[in-house]
């Protein structure tokens, strides 16, 4: 009972962060594909006096992706004007140039800004809507909840970090004596510290392969039930094979870093 509370006491904390970790990973995926999502859905309108190219507008901003231009047939349709066939005609040919306008990537408020900018230096477009309110509150409330989730993670890191250093240097007391008969025998301190090293690489293994069941369990049982089209749309997603191997050599690193830190500190009190 001992042997397993003492190991557990480093496998929790060091699944918190392995935990932290993957839902790191895993939100960076799914964010991606809804940020992919946002910059698709998203258009700017441009007016122009004349006819504009693709090529046209590349020229004044690098993130242009599509131009389409939009019939101006559709535009009195859609104020709902009714005109004889004839006077339609004559008002139609009197009527700019409209353009739908699709970016390459989804940006910043300042960028938006700077790509509105950029296109305002032409002489031939007289106005652009971007429909900053509606676009400034999906990207507002899209980086605080990147921002809050990566801050959690973080604060979720340190905490389990500073558990796993006063777990090892639990270890460390408990194989004091032995380290330092061997010490005085010459050992080397790699040598010293090989029980602590061999303890915390199996719990790291363990950590490893706990953490990886669950995201299996997560996206084999839970997603793909759920309702939530985010989730169902980004399943595959949830939990990579490589996976497995990222959170083993991460909780390898953390733990052999931990290792060495006590083992150091001890050796610099003495």
């Amino acid at each position: 009972m001992k042997f397993i509370k003492t190991h557990l006491s480093l496998i929790f904390p060091l699944m918190a962060i392995l935990l932290g970790l993957e839902f790191f990973i895993v939100f960076d995926r799914t964010t991606e594909s809804f940020e992919k999502s946002l910059k698709n859905g998203y258009t700017m309108m441009v007016v122009a006096k004349n006819e504009m190219s693709i090529d046209d507008f590349r020229s004044w901003d690098k993130h242009v992706l599509k131009v389409e231009e939009i019939k101006k047939s559709k535009i009195l349709n859609s104020v709902n004007i009714d005109f004889e066939k004839e006077k339609g005609e004559n008002l139609e040919s009197s009527l700019p140039n409209f353009y739908s306008i699709k970016l390459n990537k989804y940006l910043s408020i300042s960028e938006l800004a700077e790509v509105k900018a950029n296109l305002k230096k032409s002489e031939d477009i007289t106005r652009i809507e971007t429909f900053n309110s509606v676009y400034q509150s999906q990207y507002e409330l899209f980086s605080f909840i990147k921002f809050s989730f990566n801050t959690f993670i973080v604060f979720m890191t340190i905490i389990g970090f500073f558990l796993i250093l006063k777990q090892m240097e639990v270890w460390n007391f408990l194989h004091a004596q032995r380290m330092k008969v061997m010490e005085i025998f010459g050992a080397s301190l790699f040598l010293r510290s090989k029980v602590l090293i061999n303890l915390a690489i199996i719990d790291a293994i363990l950590s490893a392969v706990i953490t990886s069941g669950i995201f299996f369990i997560i996206q084999n049982m839970w997603i793909r039930d759920t309702q939530m089209s985010i989730l169902k749309e980004n399943v595959e997603s949830v939990f990579y094979l490589s996976d497995f191997f990222i959170l083993l050599f991460a909780a390898i690193f953390i733990v052999l870093v931990a290792v060495f830190l006590v083992v150091i500190n001890v050796k610099e009190e003495e």
